[in-house]
């Protein structure tokens, strides 16, 4: 009987403990939109049929929630919490470059292998950094990808280069640092593209 009473006076406290722990954080999850280019008129550059693989990543970069390094150096990430892309970055960034080829006009058609169309020249890549960098100065962000184009018909490497860009955020917030992960992208894609034009016009003059 004395422990069915200590146990109904202790209820009241341990349902008041409960109550007043804050809630749990929402998840919030985020789309990579990539500026498009300006839409060339014309012929295409490459008058074939380009298909865009997905990219490849390590680790971390194969997962949804977002990274950040604590001090702006490569040697350690790590994975916000309640934060997250929603897709894994290899398959976005795969998407995002298909949209970005075909709104730049720089072949006739751009697909992805799942079409089973059979392609002229493969985009091929690998993720290897896609981060906040926080500490060490104003927020930031870094991206760093891996593209190769190649000619199908002959299997010769047009392009290939690592590309990186760094973009300062307009705050400490995460939106913020979307919109600049978004921005280090589209500077990515335009110096692959612009690398990818001048390639067009290297097998053009040497028909």
């Amino acid at each position: 009987m004395k422990r069915l009473l200590l146990l109904a006076c202790a209820a009241p406290l341990l349902a008041g403990c409960l109550g007043s722990a804050p809630p749990v954080p929402r998840d919030h999850y985020y789309r990579l939109l990539v500026p498009t280019p300006e839409q060339s008129a014309g012929e295409a550059p490459l008058p074939g049929i380009m298909t865009v693989e997905l990219l490849q990543a390590d680790g971390l970069l194969r997962e949804r929630p977002l990274l950040y390094s604590e001090s702006g150096e490569s040697y350690e990430l790590q994975q916000h919490n309640y934060h997250y892309w929603n897709d894994a970055p290899p398959r976005m960034l795969q998407d995002q470059m298909v949209t970005y080829l075909r709104r730049s006009g720089v072949s006739r058609q751009v697909v992805t292998p799942d079409m089973r169309i059979r392609a002229d020249y493969q985009v091929s890549g690998k993720v290897r950094r896609l981060e906040r960098l926080l500490g060490g100065g104003p927020p930031r962000v870094f991206v760093e990808i891996e593209l190769a184009l190649l000619r199908l018909s002959d299997d010769r490497v047009l392009v290939v280069e690592t590309f990186g860009a760094e973009e300062a955020a307009a705050d400490e917030s995460v939106d913020a640092a979307i919109v600049a992960l978004n921005r280090a992208t589209a500077q990515i894609f335009d110096r692959f593209l612009s690398q990818v034009r001048f390639a067009a016009g290297q097998v053009t003059a040497k028909r």
